[in-house]
């Protein structure tokens, strides 16, 4: 290989290296606000249940069933959080 084939190479190597980095990138934040919101919907539901927990609206028991959680779980957010 001469050496201008090779500095072509190592220059189209980094720029291809520095493309995909970028893109790893890009999905990588693509993927950490799709968990993100996943994580602070729940949340929102289970902030929302402990509400209504606290407000007598429904019991301790009907909130873990709707929130999929155990009731021992829900009371240790409704202990945490009320």
């Amino acid at each position: 290989m001469t050496d201008a084939m090779k500095e072509l190479y190592d220059i189209f190597k980094e720029e291809s290296k520095d493309k995909w980095i970028k893109e790893g990138k890009k999905e990588g934040r693509r993927e950490g606000i799709k968990e993100g919101r996943k994580e602070g919907i729940k949340e929102g539901v289970i902030n929302t249940l402990l509400i209504l927990v606290k407000d007598g609206i429904i019991s301790v028991e009907d909130a873990a069933k709707r929130a999929n959680l155990s009731v021992s779980k829900l009371q240790k957010y409704l202990n945490e959080k009320m």
